[in-house]
């Protein structure tokens, strides 16, 4: 029986949950070593200390995703963010932060329960460690990364 990750990540895919679509690209310096949150910035440069870091120069950030995620992100559900290059994927789901996020520099998702105004998703099953690291590799290359973020309101 599948996981609430797993078929949010299916109903994601098939284009029936609230999802929004966008591209960052990788940087030489991204290490992803980080336990506890994955990151995507605005930020054109990258430091080896930003061990969160899995891309930069995203088109959007938290606070400007579409509408409808934004307010899906404010109910309980499960929120999937899909990270891919195109010959390496993987995926981190975990909870609504109950609250829309309003940062215009970065989208964060914690395996913690913190919330400020750049989080997507608060008890993740993965950081930035966790991801399949030929997509890390891949995204130290510099290559473009397809970013998708959905969220499926639970039924109450």
């Amino acid at each position: 029986m599948p996981t609430e990750a797993e078929e949010c990540l299916e109903n994601v895919l098939r284009g029936v949950s609230p999802a929004d679509v966008f591209t960052a690209r990788g940087h030489p310096n991204i290490t992803a070593t980080n336990r506890k949150t994955l990151e995507i910035t605005k930020d054109p440069y990258v430091t080896r200390r930003g061990d969160c870091i899995v891309a930069c120069c995203a088109e959007k950030a938290a606070g400007e995703l579409r509408r409808d995620v934004l307010q899906a992100l404010t109910a309980p559900g499960v929120v999937v963010v899909i990270l891919s290059t195109g010959s390496a994927w993987d995926y981190a789901a975990g909870e609504t932060p109950r609250v829309a996020p309003t940062s215009t520099w970065r989208i964060v998702v914690r395996t913690s329960t913190y919330v400020d105004e750049s989080t997507v998703a608060i008890r993740a099953g993965k950081s930035a460690a966790d991801l399949d690291r030929r997509l890390i590799q891949e995204l130290r290359r510099g290559v473009h990364l397809r970013v998708v973020i959905g969220v499926c309101p639970l039924s109450v």
